[in-house]
């Protein structure tokens, strides 16, 4: 692992200076989301509102990135990667104020469609930008350390936002966890999302690869194939959004935490997700992509149904960490690959297509949970997501595990343009 480290440490002063901003603002915005998104789903329910709502709220966003990936693609692809992010970087903000001060449903609609709007903007701008500042060859590097930084943002955020919800009960509510306290935490995450705005207005005005007419991009992608490549990945996004977003209640409520001591479980998961990133390009380097992907899939399958069904809290925070790592191991490797089944024209359409297409699926895997758990609990989403997973690492097998066979090549499109 040090090793590891020690090579991040040297390729993040050969990246070029706005792909390290990008790093910084990646990991000050994941600090500052987390923090929110650790109680915000304990604050809906102690609002009185119910699973099924939740389910509903939770579901928003995605659907309004699947709406408008593919739309805002098409009128940012004029635009730099800076405006965009800042534009993304002010409706965020809007939003995440907006449900800590509004608590009617209607009002928390809205402003979850704000979010999803930031989301949509960010989505068709990183993987296309961190594209575009490296070569072939240090991209995956690139693409882990962004992840990997942002997941360890995500573990000082949750350990953050365990804390200050911890001090503002015991400081205003008497020990409580009540809607205020949850509310003030809120409002933390706020004024720290601010503290990324400037490395966003650091960096330099730089357009989007590929044509300035965002619809020249997507009139060149062979649909049939391309899906067949977002394929995976999309049955994986589908199981994940029957669990991932309701693990805070699952640990909560099915092991009556409190909100520090799951603060300080869901921190450690996230941290899990970065020791993942970290090992991935090594893996890749010496198994191939698709045999990594197909590996690391494989070995979480076991330990996500200890998580559901163990029934104990040591084994399922164990397996849950355990789990956490493989999958998110594969995201970065999954992101590159992605990229390299296109040209660089297409890497804006490709990101906002896998953009809309993964949180469609997310989301309805999200919307179909909070229903079944009113009914079932937590078994029928958990099996719905083993049976996902299963099916993501038997296509990536059968369809492209023979690529890792073939000398790799990168296309002549990408040469010359890195040449």
């Amino acid at each position: 692992m040090k090793k590891i480290f020690g090579s991040y440490m040297e390729g993040y002063k050969s990246f070029h200076p706005d792909a390290r901003r990008f790093l910084v603002l990646s990991f000050l915005q994941a600090f500052a989301a987390n923090i929110f998104g650790l109680v915000f789903n304990l604050y809906v329910l102690e609002l009185g509102y119910t699973r099924d709502f939740l389910g509903t709220l939770g579901a928003i966003p995605g659907l309004t990135i699947a709406a408008l990936a593919i739309p805002l693609a098409l009128f940012c692809s004029g635009l730099s990667a800076r405006k965009t992010i800042l534009a993304a970087m002010a409706l965020s903000l809007a939003a995440m104020t907006g449900m800590s001060f509004f608590t009617s449903r209607a009002a928390l609609m809205l402003f979850s469609v704000l979010a999803g709007t930031a989301g949509a903007l960010m989505a068709i701008t990183a993987m296309p930008l961190m594209a575009s500042l490296t070569s072939d060859e240090d991209r995956q590097r690139l693409f882990s350390a962004q992840y990997a930084s942002s997941m360890i943002a995500a573990f000082l955020g949750n350990l953050a936002s365990g804390w200050l919800t911890a001090l503002w009960s015991a400081a205003l509510y008497g020990g409580a966890e009540t809607s205020g306290a949850y509310r003030l935490t809120l409002l933390t995450a706020c004024i720290m999302l601010l503290a990324s705005a400037p490395y966003a207005f650091g960096m330099k005005e730089r357009k989007r690869s590929g044509p300035a007419n965002g619809a020249a991009a997507f009139a060149g992608l062979a649909i049939g194939p391309a899906l067949m490549v977002l394929a995976p990945q999309l049955i994986v996004a589908f199981g994940a959004g029957m669990i991932i977003p309701y693990l805070n209640i699952f640990f909560k409520s099915g092991f009556d935490l409190p909100v520090a001591a799951l603060g300080y479980c869901m921190a450690l998961m996230q941290l899990a997700m970065a020791a993942g990133a970290m090992i991935g390009p090594a893996t890749v380097r010496r198994y191939g992509r698709v045999r990594a992907l197909i590996t690391f899939q494989t070995l979480s399958i076991p330990f996500l149904a200890l998580m559901g069904f163990s029934g104990a809290l040591l084994p399922a925070l164990l397996a849950a960490f355990a789990r956490t790592m493989l999958m998110n191991a594969g995201w970065p490797i999954y992101s590159v690959f992605m990229l390299d089944h296109f040209q660089p024209a297409q890497h804006q359409a490709a990101s906002a297509l896998y953009t809309t297409c993964w949180n469609l699926a997310n989301s309805a895997g999200a919307r179909l949970s909070g229903r079944l758990q009113m009914d079932f609990g937590f078994t029928l989403p958990f099996l719905i997501t083993i049976t996902c997973y299963c099916a993501a690492t038997l296509l990536l097998s059968r369809k492209f595990l023979k690529e890792d066979s073939k000398k790799a090549v990168l296309p002549t499109a990408i040469k010359e343009e890195i040449e």
